[in-house]
């Protein structure tokens, strides 16, 4: 009896093991869940030789394409969500049945909190971009959007402690420091709050959300804009949430979304070129697909005030799309961290928004943005010792990038270069970013990048039209010091 039980055993467990092979021929395909292309099958061969990291490939093919991954995936988050209140998939599980990111967490207890030098390093960022669009007959609004735990804590679990502040509210409050125009989105969500602004089983605001944002961003950069509030709205429970996809991949609940009846005037796109449905293409941007919306430009035929807009973006812009298009004869969307200020042209609006959860992304990567002509910078009579600068032509101008000592007192982060030769002295304000991608790849090969977020450094442009050649003594101030940063040669 004991043989036979042993032998039985044993035949389940290989059919269990087998089963996932055997069923992989007639399993529906993992690809249409997943926002990425699966493993391909990895080679016997590589390089003339025998792959030697075959399983570990072998493995992370078969992962994507084990039979009913979904539906195995949504019993495993069922157990552990529902009946364990453990966070599974990245999903916090609320109360009530709200859900929220894991890494929502992070800025909720301030375990993520940015160094006081990088606050002020996101500030000074913004106020250059800000002057640089201004100054080019522009107007400019940074949109921080609060995270969805920001808005609707009471909905957050118990064991999760909020702090006073975080990297938002201290943002926010350097930005007033250095009079740079923002939304304080925060603020403006909470206060209307009751209203029912997010989404419970999505990351992030629904359409009443995004429309209440929408004349709060477009009145403070244009002045005004059109007025919806007379649009018949329905509610329908039809919304397929994020979060809800990534516990239940197969299935899942649906949640509530706003519809409103707006006819929204007569547009095109110019970039993608040759789009035939417009509405159609205009639904993909702003669903979550995420295929081909890095970069699209609209031209509204029925505005013919000139007006442009160029709006740097995440997963939240998705839904203000219509209404932009709506309010500016021409418009440009650029889904980014780091926006390309060069490309922006004269006379067009810079709406740079951006979730609270991504805000130590402003000072990982200057933006692209010619550094700004200073007349001089301010005295600093007591040297600092020395500072490591690359200097690096390229066919934009010439990239002057470098590092200074960990204890570097960054005084107000405001950062400027002193280039001078036999011909006289220049002086140009650099972003106080250390470019940890550039720094880290100085001798021609990229390395882990983990560690490096808390050093200090500068970045700046200089165009092309400075004309610079040869060999300059090149100085650094900040903090009220010099830092003597030795010779660049421009070639």
């Amino acid at each position: 009896m004991k043989k036979t039980f042993k032998i039985i055993y044993i035949i389940i467990f290989f059919v269990i093991c087998a089963a996932p092979l055997c069923l992989m021929p007639v399993a529906p395909d993992n690809g249409e869940i997943e926002k990425r292309e699966l493993t391909k099958f990895p080679a016997y061969m590589a390089e003339g030789r025998l792959n030697v990291d075959f399983s570990n490939q072998f493995e992370s093919w078969l992962n994507d394409r084990i039979p009913y991954r979904a539906e195995l995936l949504a019993a495993s988050n069922t157990i552990k969500s529902e009946l364990l209140h453990a966070p599974s998939s990245n999903v916090i599980v609320g109360k009530d049945g709200w859900l929220f990111y894991e890494t929502e967490s992070a800025d909720y207890m301030d375990t993520n909190a940015m160094t006081d030098d990088q606050i002020r390093a996101a500030a000074v960022t913004l106020s250059l971009i800000e002057e640089n669009i201004e100054d080019r007959g522009g107007h400019f609004l940074f949109v921080p959007m609060p995270n969805k735990a920001s808005v609707y804590d009471e909905y957050m679990p118990s064991c999760y402690r909020k702090a006073e502040s975080n990297n938002l509210t201290r943002l926010t409050n350097e930005l007033k420091n250095y009079n740079v125009k923002f939304a304080d989105m925060k603020e403006l969500l909470r206060e209307h709050k009751a209203e029912g602004l997010y989404h419970r089983r999505d990351s992030h605001w629904n359409y009443k959300g995004a429309l209440l944002g929408y004349y709060t961003i477009t009145n403070m950069l244009k002045g005004s804009c059109k007025d919806y509030s007379s649009a018949a709205v329905t509610q329908t429970k039809d919304w397929r949430a994020d979060l809800d996809k990534l516990l239940y991949p197969a299935g899942g609940y649906m949640d509530y979304q706003y519809y409103y009846d707006i006819k929204y005037d007569n547009f095109m796109f110019t970039s993608p070129a040759g789009v035939r449905d417009t509405k159609e293409q205009l639904l993909n941007f702003m669903s979550d697909k995420e295929q081909g919306d890095d970069y699209f430009v609209t031209i509204n035929r029925d505005i013919k005030d000139g007006s442009s807009l160029y709006m740097v973006r995440d997963s939240f812009g998705r839904a203000l799309l219509p209404f932009m298009i709506d309010n500016y004869e021409n418009a440009a969307f650029k889904r980014t961290d780091c926006p390309d200020v060069n490309s922006i042209k004269d006379g067009t609006d810079l709406c740079y928004e951006i979730v609270e959860r991504n805000l130590s992304r402003i000072v990982q990567t200057a933006p692209f943005m010619y550094a700004p002509v200073r007349a001089a910078a301010p005295d600093a009579a007591t040297s600092g010792g020395s500072c490591t600068a690359i200097c690096k032509k390229e066919g934009y101008g010439v990239r002057i990038y470098g590092e200074f000592a960990y204890d570097t007192d960054m005084g107000d982060s405001r950062v400027y270069l002193e280039i001078e030769n036999s011909e006289g002295m220049r002086t140009f304000e650099a972003f106080p970013i250390y470019e940890t991608k550039l720094m880290n790849s100085v001798d021609g090969t990229d390395k882990n990048t983990d560690t490096e977020t808390n050093k200090k450094g500068f970045s700046a442009i200089i165009s092309t039209e400075e004309e610079l050649s040869g060999e300059y003594a090149l100085r650094v101030i900040v903090g009220g010091k010099v830092y003597d940063a030795g010779k660049i040669t421009v070639q």
